[in-house]
């Protein structure tokens, strides 16, 4: 066999083998593609999954408490309002001390049937979309300054404009659970909450001068799961702080324009 031969055996041989390296190549890197491809596809299609179950949950604890609304409303309301009238209808034939007595309870009857309607505007979903984010919080505010027991303050800044109803909602609940928690654990006796509004975003602070928490404890707790649950719904960035005896502050930023997934 010629030299000549070998050369071009040789040439055939390498260009084959640099041939087969780059189709092995190709095809790796397409198999690599497609397996980044599902597995992105993946876990869209989990975080799609979550968020729907926590719609659904969500969408089922705004109908629990607006049946809890309507029965605070039509029921416990309706059986306040006829005691408070028997109380009236007896009061004439008492003495006068007994009429103080009754005019006394009468008085708390009152108070009570005016907090139990409040707190059943506020737990009614469709309440609180008809009447504006801004507005539910400070009927919250104002519910719990009649209760003489926290001194509670909200202050708009910038222009209020109208945002989706149901993220108002939920920016709401997570307010409410942020009070609900201190005025429980906190014994705090001072509430700031701010909302700062802008083109961009809507910037809420709530900060209590209570007794803290240590963060590594009650990271996993429940109602700071389910605050953080209800913000990565809406993509509101949610930054909890607090250190044991200085308080706790929530910070929540949302986004006026959402991106797309």
């Amino acid at each position: 066999m010629e030299q000549g031969d070998i050369t071009i055996i040789i040439l055939i041989a390498t260009l084959t083998i640099v041939l087969l390296i780059v189709i092995i190549i190709i095809i790796f890197s397409i198999f690599q593609n497609r397996k980044v491809k599902f597995l992105f596809d993946k876990e869209v299609a989990k975080q799609r999954f979550d968020e729907e179950i926590i719609k659904s949950k969500l969408e089922t604890q705004e109908q629990t408490l607006q049946n809890i609304s309507w029965e605070l409303h039509d029921n416990v309301g309706q059986l306040l309002s006829v005691a408070r009238m028997q109380l009236n209808m007896v009061q004439p034939s008492l003495t006068e001390e007994q009429k103080t007595l009754v005019q006394d309870t009468g008085d708390i009857i009152s108070k009570s049937l005016q907090e139990i309607r409040s707190l059943s505007k506020l737990l009614n979903p469709e309440v609180v979309k008809n009447i504006g984010l801004h507005e539910a919080i400070q009927l919250e505010i104002d519910r719990f300054n009649r209760l003489n027991y926290i001194n509670a303050t909200f202050d708009v800044k910038g222009n209020i404009t109208p945002i989706n109803q149901k993220d108002e909602i939920i920016l709401f609940r997570i307010v409410q659970e942020f009070l609900s928690n201190s005025i429980k654990h906190s014994k705090s006796k001072k509430i700031e909450i701010t909302a700062n509004c802008t083109h961009e975003f809507l910037k809420i602070k709530i900060q209590d001068y209570g007794v803290g928490f240590d963060e590594n404890i009650v990271k996993k707790g429940s109602g700071l799961l389910n605050m953080k649950s209800r913000a990565k719904l809406i993509n509101a960035e949610f930054d909890l702080k607090s250190e044991k005896d200085k308080g706790v502050s929530l910070t929540l930023t949302y986004p006026k324009q959402k991106k797309d997934v």
